[in-house]
């Protein structure tokens, strides 16, 4: 049950440029409505329900209502038309960005790290684009310490192998161990070597031996 709460309090909101396309449409609609209520309809609309004027003048504001119709139509096109031209404008300040990150997401699921987004000046998700250029930056630091770390393995493995066929004959059992060891490390370096950490390494996906 207190999870069905939290999930009702909780607002899907990734960033605040939901907060502002919500904005912005709430901007355009309340432009619209009261270029039509206070250009033209609302005056004679007011005029025609008005019973204390006369008829002749109450007929005038109804023949003028059906005159301005066109025109105000007409610019309530053009506005209409204007506001699209805008919206799909700030749009691909949204869609350029996207693009770049299907790109960087593609290129990062076949092993490629050394990438940065970079955004043009004037298109939203800035914010986004450093986040994912620092979790890059982590990650490419987090497989280099692995890899580093197994490279260290396999000479630890070495190491030990030498001490231990030095004087004593080792057992079967114990060669078993050491390879299997051996395995286990080498399948963490073939994983580690999937990702391009450094210019001019080929992603061949090859692991590492000792």
């Amino acid at each position: 049950m207190a999870a069905r709460k939290e999930r009702r309090r909780t607002f899907p909101v990734v960033s605040s440029l939901q907060y502002r396309f919500f904005a912005m449409t709430l901007i355009y609609g309340f432009v619209v409505v009261c270029f039509l209520l206070f250009s033209a309809f609302a005056p004679d609309v007011a005029d025609m329900l008005d019973k204390s004027l006369k008829l002749e003048i109450r007929g005038y504001a109804a023949n003028r209502l059906l005159d301005n119709q066109f025109w105000v139509w007409g610019a309530v096109l053009l506005l209409v038309i204007s506001l699209g031209v805008h919206s799909f404008r700030a749009f691909h300040k949204v869609v350029g960005p996207l693009r770049r990150f299907r790109s960087t997401f593609e290129q990062v699921g076949d092993g490629n790290l050394l990438l940065r987004i970079n955004v043009r000046e004037r298109d939203y998700l800035e914010t986004e684009a450093e986040a994912l250029n620092n979790m890059l930056e982590k990650l490419r630091r987090k497989l280099r310490s692995v890899r580093e770390a197994t490279d260290v393995a396999f000479k630890s493995m070495d190491e030990i192998e030498q001490s231990m066929s030095k004087g004593n004959e080792m057992t079967e059992t114990q060669r078993e161990l050491l390879r299997t060891h051996r395995e286990h490390i080498e399948k963490i370096a073939t994983l580690v070597q999937f990702f391009r950490l450094e210019e001019g390494q080929e992603t061949t996906g090859s692991g590492q031996k000792g």
